[in-house]
């Protein structure tokens, strides 16, 4: 979430959820959960086929990270996105606020409080979660005090990420503990956000440790959910930074399930930016590998910002883009817009105002744009020949 997600949020998570743990008030999940016992044998098991249908949806992030919200008015926004056809929301996974304290004598303890309330959600409104592993642990940041530095353990990020798998993947625990809810098992991780920004992976993108970490990731994660997709977390320079990963460790080669990836821009660079990414792993070889288009999205405020388009264009952007999106031969997988609902308060944070719902129950003429795509990318029409 280049530039759009803050610290700030994502520490008010933490202190949250913190504080539900010290306070022992948990909404789900009260008891900590200690992590299955990893495999003594992890095979790298083979990629997994491209979808055969595309997903479409939205980050909803912003409502569960600030805090700030009640259960009702999450859920109102959660049954509005799903009223547009949407089927998959993306939101970040928190290692920082499931895992609070490092493992005593290699024994992982998890509090799943965070995690819980977006599973359940999600659930509730007939929504399907892709979640982001993100970021470093207090305890296992490589940069005190920095969760978006890499974590100093890539194998206790995946000690996380299969535990997790274990709780919201078909049959997991947190299914079989809600059977009043309608299962939405997890089918695809996201792992990590933009590792090759710098603000996301700090102090500089590394693409032979984010490809150690992918790797031990899929591995972990794929032995508690052989049919998972593990995809590379959104990166906003696929094209320099794959081949990167591909010559630092070859061994990806045959075991990536899909490349996520954050095309910012006007319409045409969106489709300009898919078509640059597929050649690019056409040319490494990875042609049957998918793209996930995990972000992209304008924001209405200031005039000026990155990624700014006038209040007045943004629905046509939305909507044309959603549209194209659905009928590309370029392998997409995924069509995730940035983002659901922002708080839209302060006009000089852009980040409020990427948002297509705010506060009010009416729906915008960006969110009746995002109806309308979505109907468009779904409908019966000739394929569109970008990428062939």
């Amino acid at each position: 979430m280049s530039r759009r997600q803050r610290q700030a949020s994502v520490l008010g998570a933490v202190v949250i959820v913190l504080g539900l743990v010290l306070a022992g008030m948990w909404r789900r999940g009260s008891t900590p959960r200690r992590a299955p016992p990893p495999p003594t044998t992890a095979p790298l098991l083979a990629a997994q086929p491209p979808p055969t249908a595309e997903d479409f949806g939205a980050s909803v992030n912003l409502l569960f990270n600030s805090g700030g919200y009640t259960p009702q008015q999450i859920a109102a926004e959660l049954r509005a996105l799903r009223a547009t056809g949407a089927t998959v929301a993306r939101s970040d996974a928190l290692w920082e606020a499931t895992e609070p304290t490092p493992p005593v004598s290699g024994v992982s303890s998890y509090r799943w409080s965070f995690d819980d309330t977006i599973a359940g959600d999600l659930a509730s409104a007939g929504l399907r979660w892709l979640p982001i592993f993100d970021y470093s642990a207090p305890w296992a940041q490589s940069i005190p005090g920095q969760d978006h530095s890499p974590p100093s353990s890539a194998s206790a990020y995946a000690d996380y990420a299969q535990a997790f798998a274990a709780r919201y993947g078909p049959g997991g625990e947190f299914w079989r503990s809600h059977p009043e809810l309608p299962s939405e098992p997890v089918q695809t991780y996201e792992i990590w956000n933009e590792p090759d920004n710098a603000e996301f992976w700090t102090p500089a993108p590394d693409p032979a440790r984010y490809a150690d970490l992918y790797l031990t990731a899929r591995v972990a994660i794929d032995a508690v959910q052989p049919a998972a997709r593990v995809i590379v977390g959104g990166l906003t320079q696929p094209t320099t930074f794959v081949p990167a990963m591909l010559a630092a460790r070859p061994e990806l080669r045959g075991h990536i399930d899909g490349i996520g990836i954050h095309p910012y821009g006007q319409p045409a660079v969106v489709l300009a930016k898919i078509k640059d990414d597929r050649a690019m792993l056409d040319a490494q070889g990875l042609s049957s590998v998918p793209l996930y288009v995990t972000e992209f999205g304008w924001t209405t405020s200031p005039p000026g910002a990155l990624n700014y388009a006038a209040a007045a264009l943004r629905p046509s952007y939305i909507q044309d883009t959603l549209a194209a999106l659905g009928h590309l031969d370029c392998g997409v997988a995924a069509a995730v817009l940035y983002t659901w609902y922002s708080p839209q308060q302060n006009p000089a944070d852009s980040q409020q105002f990427y948002g297509v719902m705010g506060p009010g129950d009416s729906p915008t003429p960006a969110a009746e744009a995002f109806t309308r795509g979505l109907a468009a990318a779904r409908s019966e029409s000739s394929t569109i020949p970008l990428c062939g």
